[in-house]
Order: C-alpha cells, then sequence, then structure tokens
C-alpha cells in the first residue's frame, strides 16, 4: 500500500527534473493506478512506524469500491492523456501524479493525519491540471477553483483541529464504528461544506462548471468521475465522528440534495458547450449522491447496506461519466459508433430500464422507503430521471452536431464505456445488491425517459424560450459585482474612499495573477507553500 502511494511521487519527480530521467516516469502513467490492485487482493493493514506521524494504511469496505473506480479510470484516462497531452508539459503531469498519489493515500488512510494529507495533496494540485492551455479561460477558471479549494482547505482544517485536539491522531474506523464519543455540531457542518465545494453541492458548485471545460478532456474525465468523490470520501471518513443521530441534518441534506439535483439541470440545459453541459450533469448526479448520504442520518440502522448502495452509485456515475468525458476527445459526432459509444453511458445516467442507472437509482428509491415523507422523495427521486433524461438528450445533441476533426478512436473510451456497463452490475452481485427486472420496476424507469422525450419535442416545436446563463452562474455575478468597483462612485467621502481602497486590492491582485502566470512551474510553488503550512499545523497538532 505505501508503494502505492509513494510510486506516483518518484514519477512526479522525475518528470519535473526533466530529460531522459522523465522518459520511463511519463510511459508509466497509465500503469500506476493498476498498481492499485495488489493491496485490493492482498488486504491487510499496514502500519509504518517510522514515518513522522505513524499513520496506518488498511483496505477495508469504504476502500474497495473507491479504490477500483480510481485504479480503472485514472488508468484508462491516462491512457488517453499520453496521446493528447504532451509529455513536455511538466506541471501537468506532475499535477497528474500528485493527485493520484494524493487519492491513493486518502483512499487507504485509516487515521486522521494520513487522511488529510492524502486530501490536501490531492485538492492543491489538480489546479496544475486545469491551468494546462495556459488560455484566459484556463487561468479564470484555476483561479477560481484555487479560491474554492482553499475556502474548502479552511473550513476541513478548522474541524481537523477540533476532531484532532478532543482525540488526537483516532483510527477513522473506530469514528464510523461509534466507539468514539463526542458530537460536534460546528464541526460536523464545517466538515459537510468543506468536502461540499469538492463534490460540487450548489452553492459551493462555482468552480466545477468552469474548471471542466477549461481543463484537457483527460483531465475532466478525472475531475468529474473521480476527484470530486473525494468530497464523499472525506464525509464517509469523518462526519461519524460528529455523530448520525441527528435526523434534522438528514432532513436538511436530503433537501439540499435534491435541489442540487433538479438546480444542476435548470444550470445546464440554456449551455451551448459539451463539456459545460457534462459539468453540469456531475453537479446534478453529486445532488442524488448527497441524497444518498442523508439516508446514513435518516436510517442509520442500516448503515452498511446504505454503505453499499452509496459504492453502487459511486462506481456507476464515476465510469458513466468518465466515459462520457472522454468521448470529448473522440470526435463523438463523427460516425454512428461514435454516437452509440456516447449515448449509452448517457442512457446509463438518465436511468434507462437494464441499465446501472436503472440498478443504482432502484436501490436509491429503495432505501427512502422507510423515511417520513418518502412518497414525496420518490417521486421527486422519479422527477431528476426525467430531468436527468432532458440534460443528457441536450449533450448528445451537441455531441452530435459538433464539428470536431475525426480521427481514429482512443481504445479508452470503448474500454471506459464497457467498464461503465458492467462494474456496477458486478459490485451489485458481490454485495447482494442485485435486482430482478420486473414489469413494473421497468416501466417505472421507462416513462420518464417518455416524458423528457415530449417535453423536448414540444420545447422544440412549440417554445422558443431560450434562457441566457452563462457558464458559471454565480461565478460571473461575483465577477460583475467586482467590475461595478471601477465605475464612477457617488460622490460621498466615505463612497470615495472605500472604492480607493477596494480598487488597490482590485490592482494588486491582477498584479499577482500576471506575476504567477509569468513563473513556468508556478503551482508547484504553491503546492509547495501550501505542504509547508500544513506540515506546521499538523506537527503543532501532534
Amino acid at each position: 500500500m505505501l508503494i502505492t502511494v509513494i510510486l506516483p511521487l518518484i514519477a512526479a519527480a522525475m518528470i519535473v527534473v526533466g530529460g531522459k530521467t522523465a522518459r520511463p516516469a511519463w510511459r508509466l502513467v497509465p500503469v500506476l493506478p493498476l498498481k492499485l490492485a495488489w493491496p485490493l487482493i492482498a488486504g491487510g493493514r499496514y502500519d509504518p512506524d517510522w514515518l513522522l506521524f505513524g499513520f496506518t494504511l488498511q483496505v477495508d469496505e469504504v476502500t474497495v469500491a473507491f479504490v477500483v473506480l480510481l485504479g480503472l479510470a485514472w488508468s484508462l484516462a491516462g491512457w488517453q492523456a499520453m496521446r493528447d497531452i504532451d509529455h513536455r508539459q511538466r506541471a501537468f503531469w506532475a499535477g497528474w501524479l500528485l493527485c493520484l498519489s494524493g487519492m491513493t493515500l486518502a483512499a487507504f488512510s485509516a487515521d486522521l493525519i494520513g487522511f488529510y494529507l492524502g486530501y490536501v495533496t490531492l485538492s492543491l494540485s489538480a489546479w496544475l491540471m486545469i491551468i494546462q492551455a495556459r488560455s484566459d479561460e484556463a487561468w479564470r477558471a484555476a483561479r477560481i477553483y484555487l479560491v474554492m479549494a482553499l475556502l474548502g482547505e479552511a473550513a476541513i482544517l478548522a474541524a481537523v483541529l477540533v476532531l484532532a485536539g478532543h482525540y488526537g491522531n483516532f483510527e477513522l474506523g473506530l469514528a464510523a464504528e461509534g466507539e468514539i464519543e463526542g458530537h460536534h455540531t460546528i464541526t460536523r457542518w464545517l466538515l459537510l461544506a468543506g468536502f461540499g465545494i469538492k463534490l460540487g453541492i450548489i452553492p459551493l458548485h462555482m468552480w466545477l462548471p468552469l474548471a471542466h471545460p477549461a481543463a484537457p478532456v483527460p483531465a475532466s474525465a478525472i475531475l468529474s468521475g473521480v476527484i470530486v468523490k473525494a468530497g464523499l470520501l472525506g464525509w464517509l471518513r469523518l462526519i461519524p465522528q460528529t455523530g448520525l443521530e441527528t435526523e434534522t441534518t438528514g432532513q436538511v441534506l436530503l433537501f439540499i440534495g435534491l435541489f442540487t439535483a433538479f438546480a444542476g439541470v435548470v444550470l445546464g440545459l440554456p449551455q451551448r458547450r459539451l463539456k459545460t453541459v457534462l459539468a453540469y450533469s456531475t453537479i446534478s448526479q453529486m445532488g442524488l449522491m448527497l441524497a444518498a448520504f442523508s439516508l446514513l442520518f435518516l436510517a442509520p440502522g442500516a448503515e452498511l447496506g446504505l454503505l453499499s448502495m452509496i459504492a453502487l452509485l459511486l462506481l456507476h456515475h464515476g465510469f458513466n461519466k468518465s466515459a462520457l468525458f472522454l468521448a470529448c476527445g473522440n470526435a463523438p459526432g463523427a460516425s454512428r459508433i461514435r454516437q452509440l459509444l456516447f449515448a449509452l453511458p448517457a442512457l446509463a445516467l438518465a436511468g434507462a430500464p437494464l441499465t446501472t442507472g436503472f440498478l443504482a437509482k432502484n436501490w436509491l428509491k429503495q432505501g427512502v422507503a422507510d423515511i417520513a415523507g418518502a412518497s414525496l422523495v420518490y417521486h421527486l427521486l422519479t422527477l431528476t430521471s426525467v430531468m436527468t433524461a432532458m440534460l443528457l438528450w441536450k449533450a448528445w445533441r451537441l455531441a452530435r452536431d459538433s464539428d470536431q476533426p475525426a480521427g481514429p478512436i482512443h481504445p479508452a473510451w470503448p474500454i471506459m464505456v464497457l467498464l461503465a456497463a458492467l462494474a456496477p452490475w458486478t459490485w451489485a452481485i458481490l454485495t447482494g445488491l442485485e435486482l430482478s427486472p420486473d414489469p413494473a420496476g421497468l416501466w417505472n424507469s421507462t416513462w420518464p425517459l417518455l416524458l423528457a422525450a415530449g417535453l423536448v419535442a414540444i420545447h422544440a416545436r412549440w417554445l422558443r424560450f431560450r434562457p441566457n446563463i452563462p457558464e458559471g452562474d454565480v461565478v460571473v455575478l461575483f465577477e460583475s459585482l467586482a467590475r461595478m468597483l471601477h465605475r464612477r462612485p457617488p460622490d460621498l467621502p466615505a463612497a470615495r474612499s472605500g472604492r480607493r481602497v477596494a480598487r488597490r486590492l482590485l490592482v494588486r491582485a491582477d498584479a499577482l495573477d500576471r506575476y504567477l502566470k509569468d513563473l513556468s512551474l508556478a503551482g508547484l510553488v504553491i503546492l509547495l507553500v501550501g505542504g509547508v503550512l500544513w506540515l506546521l499545523v499538523m506537527v503543532g497538532v501532534s
């Protein structure tokens, strides 16, 4: 397990050095994630006492699904990245490998410090992949991502310090089993908000619809398919420590999750770029993930079954969304076979009969059967299938009409589509979540698609209302407010003074942004500074 964490770090260092040293590391990119299979097969527990903090690595029921998704999806995306991204883009490849190392450490860590170290490495190094194009769009998206990531880190670090102050570097397994007592409401909400930024839960979603279109296709695939799931991993690891008995918390989370599921579609339908539509689709799907997570509060007695169901949702969305993003780099509209390869994961996410979405959404509906207001929640979940189908129909039309040059199909794409169809069903069979389709169940998953098709047809024929919602939605509003500061203020002394201060701050921020753009390895410097600050804080805690 420790080797799987360290190898990507060594490869990243070799790429930063450059020259002949980087060549073997670059060729290992698709292979390194596959090495995660060995810890899964071997299992067990590893306590490297010689390390600074003596953290613990182990494989448990939470780890398995994350590692399966991480190893397979990251490997296939890396295979396509070797074709799409020049190996001389050292900052990108360093960020790719640092993210892999951080995600691996977070998945295998069984204690507080190890998990947080992996998470913060993953969170900060993803910035290096977003800026790969070095365009104005990429810099804007990366800047907003970094701001949101640091806000999330501030909330998570505050909660981690509270937990460490009470219990030290405790084992996360003990927290999940309830052996550590103590219920901290503020800590719980800090963790929910901090990890919610990574998941893209509305209104904390601002970075996601900007970063996905700006990042290269393989990076978008793992950002949406894998990296956002780090927020879910953080919830599953740390939230039990703050108590799961609060039904009010579960009800609030369920409401936010369903709101996110609907709002993600509403914001995505007016978009005009394929990757942006897929980004808003991810926001909507993460709302369903939050709804599933809220059941741990609303039905705590069924925790083991709920964890298996959440893992099923994770595999379903992770592989299908990774496949859709990989399609964006393979001219999905150039032929019928490419359109079919795009349509299969899209239909799965919409919950079409006999797909993995049919399986996952049926278990999610069964999970809400015993909670208060189950009938209303059930119908709302069904309506999310209608909304998702409409959004993915929009994505399919954009893919079909794209004028991208039709080069050869990279093998990683069809393999990802195949994994998206097989992996969730395999997981369901192994964990006892298999589902025997019956006529009623098949009809319940069919009529939402028919309704969505009817609404799309009505809109195309009789309605001409097409709202203009810019990419980034709330971010654009904040940017407009910032530009207003440059306008002439009212003739009041206090207003003039405040305007001068705000303008000076904006000028200095712009100067700093231009300076960072001139640094070839600015992202590594930021990561290093963040790592040093983290190390100082954690040394103080320990």
